[in-house]
């Protein structure tokens, strides 16, 4: 709605006049969706459109569901308040996301007006994936290889994962413009992926299923969505926070239902096989796998091309982290330290290279996130294993407390960067 107040006509674009206040919101809501299907958390979100608004002479008030985007702009007596329904995306564009941080940054900076701004918006938009489909899929594999080693699988359950894996990747991408099926994929991936484990347990010697399976399907695993929900919740964005952990917990019932409905279909064909618990790889063998996964990371992140080294590297980082922390913690080490130590690097990579910090923070948070703890918490519910006595199996609780974890490392990396910050500029101002 517009309050009263004489406009201020300019061209946009497509050549139509239009009063500032509308331009200026039409613009928001359009860089917000575009932040919004990058994945970022909503308090991102609304810190960079507000940031945006500002440069433009207005004040605006920004608020992010998963399915809706609310901007309000105020200029004096001009006002206005716009509302738009958006998608709810869930898979990562790394390229996309470092434009737009780029974008907003010189947008805050004032190095951009309204119209050079929308031009840039709709060249990063309309930029076509740097992938083909093929290779992207045959990423799914190799890194579906690596994550059921990284979890303790041997050479069968990387080869059995790799396999899955490229089932997965054809899948995700096969029904990837198809918003309204993203839960019936997870499903749909855990069924496949499921039979087709216990169908290769036919032809190759005893391995674990579990592992290879998990590691096939990592990537359709909410990990990632649960502890954005987490960082949402904990930086006061309870409504967006909430949706996106009904999501998540969603997709973990979806994978839990594909993966229980292939234990009962495949008795129809062959006797289950027995559960085998993998001897797990030496680490150096490990350490070379996470590297490889990491570096096909690139392409299931739709990373750019010259941050390759950069995101295998990020995952090699944060696992070795993260067995550092076993051996000083024990038991599963602490996930809060790892992700501090990955928010700093992160950080620090960004400063200097000028790159956006979640080429460093996303492929290290999957190596950290509780993914598997989840996935098998539900596998073990509805397939009817007994929680065993010792506290061994997984529980719901031991991945939402590693997801707050890994939040507050994250969080304490931010303050800490602008704490550095803060007393650079005072030096500064005292030098």
């Amino acid at each position: 709605m517009d309050a009263p107040g004489p406009p201020q006509p300019i061209d946009d674009p497509g050549g139509e006049a239009l009063d500032r206040p509308r331009a200026v919101s039409s613009f928001l809501l359009d860089l917000g969706a575009a932040l919004h299907a990058a994945a970022l958390p909503a308090p991102l979100v609304e810190s960079r459109v507000r940031a945006a608004a500002r440069a433009f002479g207005f004040h605006a008030q920004v608020f992010v569901l998963q399915g809706f985007l609310t901007v309000e702009i105020e200029q004096g007596a001009l006002a206005r308040v716009d509302l738009r329904r958006i998608s709810f995306e869930t898979h990562w564009k790394l390229w996309r996301t470092h434009e737009l941080a780029s974008l907003c940054a010189a947008l805050a900076g004032g190095e951009l007006d309204l119209r050079a701004g929308r031009e840039a918006l709709g060249r990063i938009l309309a930029e076509p994936s740097p992938y083909p489909r093929w290779l992207v899929v045959l990423a799914y594999g190799v890194y579906g290889a690596a994550v059921a080693a990284r979890v303790g699988g041997a050479w069968l359950e990387a080869l059995a994962g790799g396999l899955v894996g490229l089932l997965a990747g054809v899948i995700h991408f096969g029904t990837i413009d198809h918003h309204r099926i993203d839960l019936q994929k997870s499903f749909l991936a855990a069924l496949v992926g499921g039979l087709a484990a216990f169908f290769l347990t036919l032809i190759l010697p005893p391995f674990d299923v579990g592992r290879a399976v998990f590691g096939g399907i990592t990537l359709l695993v909410p990990a990632m969505v649960l502890t954005i929900s987490t960082y949402e919740l904990a930086n006061d964005a309870l409504e967006a926070g909430m949706a996106r952990l009904a999501y998540a917990l969603l997709r973990f019932l979806m994978l839990a239902f594909g993966s229980a409905l292939a234990l009962r279909l495949f008795p129809l064909f062959a006797p289950l096989p027995a559960r085998i618990v993998a001897t797990p790889l030496p680490l150096p063998v490990v350490l070379g796998m996470v590297a490889i996964g990491g570096a096909a990371l690139t392409a299931c992140l739709q990373g750019r091309k010259a941050d390759l080294p950069w995101i295998a590297g990020a995952a090699l980082f944060a696992f070795a982290i993260q067995e550092l922390s076993k051996l000083v913690f024990g038991g599963r080490g602490s996930p809060m330290v790892s992700a501090l130590l990955l928010g700093l690097a992160a950080h620090g990579f960004a400063s200097r290279t000028g790159r956006a910090p979640a080429t460093i923070i996303v492929p290290g948070l999957l190596q950290l996130a509780p993914g598997f703890l989840g996935a098998q918490a539900v596998f073990d519910l509805l397939a009817g294993v007994p929680v065993a006595r010792s506290g061994e199996q997984a529980r719901f609780f031991d991945v939402f407390m590693t997801a707050l974890q890994l939040v507050t490392g994250l969080l304490l990396s931010e303050v800490l960067r602008r704490f550095r910050s803060a007393t650079a500029l005072e030096r500064t101002a005292t030098s």
